[in-house]
């Protein structure tokens, strides 16, 4: 089990950080110790550090895995647990899922930020511990605003300690937003050390990599190249193990670069009973979360060419080739497979799985041969780590800019090929001789298949402006309890590509009123 001193400390300082059920207006934690006692002693500072991260078990824990279901990737059959209704366009100001958690998550942890920025200095400790303190809180600061404009667009901008003034603040331009988060990002690098003394902690690869993350997202082409760049000559190396990325046993490994530490019990989630089928002779599971057949065909064949699923036996209880692309079945369970070592549930008329006909091994302890039986239990018992920035990403985004620069130049293929290379994978490189749009289809491609179940595909289709094309899909269903059903997703250009602001912030703040997103009002 982890025992690493950031979650031990995130246990025991668990009143510096907000609950998600905290709105954004109200910005002082009631459970807060007074400042007129705080700020003395460099136990103080290092508790209300402790807070600027507490608010990442919020924008995780009840998002991350579930991104995929707005997507074609994953299908999920509960309204109430909040992502059916987005990917059918379904939500309202009133009603945003845990995509309010999110939001209100992201406020929480901006306002632990701003507290520590406006009082750090009067803490008396070792300078060179501060200076590292202040550049995770940068750091912190970024990455909440960098999920609030991504889902959101512009949003209202605080870097003052909270108080009722702030009720009045005024939204900003979405490039207002992405500008501050670089100048946090920015300040934070020189103050953050290469590696970090307690796991779980920011490091300097960590702030390049949101960087590249975020000029990624701005189109800013060269300067994505070049943060990458930063990142790659840090010492970061591909994991061996596709499947192994995901487990317990190698957290923190070489491929990681920021991720969310989760731990029993204060800090734990539920991404077993989500992410495990519905089948008690298997894993106590709900199966809230399933790939889809779509996400199926677009693995390649083992040789590199693509999966046509026109040339297989047309028998929708089961729908595949073999000799696939090895992350398939290093993501995905299915039929012929075992699930925690028994067979992959069939039911007696044939059909696979439950829903969708398969269950997401990534992110879950269940595994092919081994039996757990009900060592996972009920809800809150996992604790895998939320993976935000893996090296693999920092590839993908540097072929991404390389080629939107210079079309498909040898950095391009190098940074690509070396994803497929990975000892467990194995693909074949690239095809040579690729035109920049050619080159421009595979990385997207490479990226959905890399990142299947990571949450990133749903940031990806919008920002590439696509999500009007591949988010109104007709998802087929060959679960046994959904027979060759289908569902018909929704996608509204006008508004679907940024979510609205929750109903409480518009009745609540004077100049949040005619500020809410297009299509919401």
């Amino acid at each position: 089990m982890k025992k690493n001193k950031l979650i031990i400390c995130l246990a025991a300082t668990a009143f510096l950080g907000s609950s998600c059920g905290k709105d954004f207006l109200n910005k002082v934690p009631q459970d807060q110790i007074s400042p007129a006692t705080f700020w003395k002693t460099e136990a103080d500072a290092k508790a209300a550090n402790i807070g600027c991260y507490s608010s990442l078990w919020d924008v995780t824990t009840e998002v991350l895995p579930y991104l995929d279901v707005l997507t074609p990737n994953a299908f999920n059959n509960y309204p109430w647990e909040g992502w059916k209704n987005i990917s059918l366009s379904l939500q309202t100001p009133s009603d945003m899922g845990s995509m309010g958690t999110l939001y209100n998550g992201a406020y929480s942890g901006i306002s632990a930020c701003n507290i520590f920025l406006a009082n750090i200095d009067r803490v008396t400790m070792d300078d060179a511990a501060r200076d590292v303190m202040k550049g995770e809180a940068h750091f912190l600061r970024a990455y909440y605003y960098s999920l609030l404009t991504n889902y959101w667009g512009g949003v209202v901008v605080l870097l003052d300690e909270p108080s009722l003034d702030q009720i009045n603040a005024k939204k900003s331009t979405r490039a207002e937003v992405y500008a501050q988060v670089e100048k946090d990002l920015q300040a934070s690098i020189p103050l953050l050390p290469v590696t970090a003394e307690d796991k779980g902690r920011v490091t300097k690869g960590a702030a390049w990599g949101l960087l590249t993350r975020v000029y990624l997202y701005q189109e800013k082409w060269q300067a994505c190249a070049d943060a990458a760049e930063e990142v790659m000559k840090l010492g970061y190396e591909l994991f061996p193990s596709y499947r192994g990325l995901f487990l317990e046993a190698n957290e923190n490994n070489s491929e990681v670069i920021f991720d969310v530490q989760f731990l029993q019990p204060r800090y734990p989630t539920s991404w077993d009973i989500y992410l495990g089928i519905y089948d008690p002779l298997n894993a106590p599971g709900w199966s809230s979360i399933e790939p889809t057949q779509d996400l199926v065909n677009a693995y390649e064949m083992k040789d590199g060419t693509p999966y046509d699923p026109n040339d297989a036996v047309l028998n929708p209880k089961n729908p595949n080739n073999e000799n696939r692309d090895p992350r398939l079945d290093q993501t995905i369970f299915r039929r012929g497979q075992k699930y925690n070592g028994v067979p992959y549930p069939v039911d007696a008329d044939g059909w696979p799985g439950v829903y969708t006909g398969y269950s997401y091994k990534k992110y879950t302890a269940y595994d092919t041969t081994t039996n757990l039986g009900d060592a996972i239990g009920g809800t809150g018992l996992s604790q895998i780590n939320g993976i935000i920035i893996r090296y693999a990403d920092i590839l993908l985004m540097y072929a991404e800019a390389k080629n939107e620069l210079s079309g498909a130049v040898s950095e391009v293929y190098e940074a690509i090929n070396a994803v497929r290379a990975r000892p467990s994978v194995d693909m074949p490189p690239i095809p040579a001789g690729l035109g920049k749009e050619q080159m421009r289809q595979r990385i997207r491609h490479e990226r959905r298949i890399e990142f299947a179940g990571e949450g990133l595909y749903y940031s990806d289709i919008r920002r590439w402006k696509i999500a009007e094309t591949e988010l109104n899909k007709t998802l087929v269903l060959n679960g046994s309890q959904m027979r060759g059903a289908t569902e018909k997703r929704v996608f509204r250009k006008e508004k679907d590509y940024l979510m609205p602001f929750p109903q409480n912030e518009i009745d609540n703040a004077p100049n949040m009123k005619d500020q809410q997103n297009p299509g919401y009002k």
